[in-house]
């Protein structure tokens, strides 16, 4: 959200004078950037291959092509000290520690060219913050890009039906009738429209009542029909731990809750597998959890990792690779780790392809310091209220990752919008928003 000079000689053409096009070229190129990351290159796929698919032609040609138009729109639209505030040396850090992995992954060049559109991804993610001038014109650039993604979706099920809502041929028929949009999966779809909701939310805060409930509620009612638990149970959770601490404590304290429920989800899910005084508390609270099978994929995960946590096993270098395919079938796991696309643990996927250094880069580039600039954003309302949409973003995907893999997954929506909120936190951190 930054502006650009006017010029001293200014020509009128339609109605606008040529300011009025550049912040309406601006506002555009936004929200075309949003939607193509929001409903990815290829909508209404039935299966998702994650980083697997990283050399398919679509995705070289979509994602070049959409990081060079960002590139091209810095170029032109954005100011120096802006772009400046994005280089942040544990950023470069965190993609150089991602880099480096792919040179020990079972296929280096796969894995490379994941990393390199992993970037060029969250890249154009600058983009879609950075173009506005102002609040206002964000506004309007999200409220198109989220429209789009909501109605297409919509459209999907209504017009689409054998390819927006799940016909259970790939789950034994236990997801049959389960809607997915445009997404390849009821648990992606949960994630990216749930929030959504918290950008209607956002503008019915800014004053746009009809569309921001409008937004809220197609949401709510489409993660209803996705039938993904997570997704539905921690969209009232986060709205309340963001509200209720937002009204009756400060900054500091609000940050400081979300770090606590971070460390309690992580401490109830992959802790249980690691401490059986957990499990004890787990079993204690919800008996039987299983969390449908995954504590199972991880205790193998964790079993076949010693030994590698140094460095792990490479970006891409574990599931669907000789290192899972290779071992025997226990009939003893509910879930077979040889089918499984990844371990349903986003933190612990990090780990396993980069290693424990790799998983404390992480969470310091995607929890520590995200909340730090949450609490360091100015205190005017437009920071405010985005400083709000950002975090309540943010903890709800990173809550979310804990039973789901998708962070630094460049083809996946849900971590474009997790580095959304990122990249949103920081700007607003280091830069002062410029009124309407």
């Amino acid at each position: 959200m930054s502006s650009i000079g006017v010029p001293n000689r200014i020509e009128r053409v339609g109605g606008l004078d040529a300011a009025g096009w550049a912040d309406l070229a601006r506002v555009l190129l936004a929200a075309a950037v949003l939607v193509a990351l929001l409903i990815t290159l290829t909508p209404f796929a039935v299966t998702f291959s994650g980083n697997i698919d990283s050399g398919a032609l679509v995705n070289q040609l979509g994602y070049s092509g959409l990081a060079a138009a960002v590139i091209a729109g810095h170029l032109v639209f954005t100011e120096r000290y802006v772009l400046a505030s994005l280089c942040r040396p544990t950023w470069l850090l965190m993609f150089a520690w991602l880099a480096a992995s792919a040179f020990w992954a079972a296929e280096p060049d796969n894995a490379l060219r994941s990393a390199l559109f992993t970037l060029l991804a969250m890249l154009s993610v600058t983009g879609v913050l950075c173009f506005p001038k102002d609040p206002r014109a964000f506004r309007i650039a999200l409220l198109l890009a989220v429209l789009g993604a909501l109605l297409l979706s919509y459209f999907g099920v209504l017009a689409l039906p054998g390819l927006a809502i799940d016909d259970g041929s790939d789950e034994g028929g236990v997801h049959a009738g389960l809607w997915r949009g445009v997404y390849s999966h009821k648990n992606v779809a949960g994630a990216v429209i749930g929030s959504l909701f918290f950008c209607g939310v956002y503008l019915w805060r800014c004053g746009h009542r009809l569309t921001g409930i409008a937004i809220a509620l197609l949401s709510v009612v489409f993660v209803l029909k996705t039938g993904s638990k997570t997704a539905t149970l921690l969209l009232p959770m986060v709205a309340g731990i963001v509200v209720v601490l937002r009204l009756f404590a400060g900054r500091t304290l609000l940050a400081l809750g979300i770090l606590a429920t971070l460390i309690a989800m992580g401490l109830l899910t992959l802790g249980t597998v690691l401490s059986p005084a957990l499990n004890d508390i787990l079993q204690a609270i919800a008996p039987d959890t299983t969390f449908t099978g995954r504590m199972d994929l991880w205790r193998f995960a964790l079993e076949v990792f010693q030994g590698h946590e140094w460095t792990g096993f490479g970006l891409n270098g574990f599931w669907q690779t000789p290192a899972v395919g290779d071992t025997e079938r226990n009939f003893e796991l509910s879930w077979d780790p040889r089918g499984s696309p990844n371990a349903h643990n986003g933190y612990l996927d990090i780990a396993i392809s980069m290693g424990w250094p790799g998983l404390a880069l992480a969470v310091l580039v995607l929890v520590i310091m995200p909340l730090v600039d949450y609490v360091r954003t100015g205190r005017d309302l437009e920071s405010r209220r985005l400083a709000d949409l950002f975090l309540m973003i943010l903890t709800y995907l990173l809550l979310n990752a804990f039973l789901e893999s998708f962070l630094f997954e460049r083809a996946n929506p849900i971590w474009m919008l997790v580095w959304f909120a990122v990249a949103g936190l920081r700007l607003l951190s280091a830069n002062r928003v410029r009124p309407t």
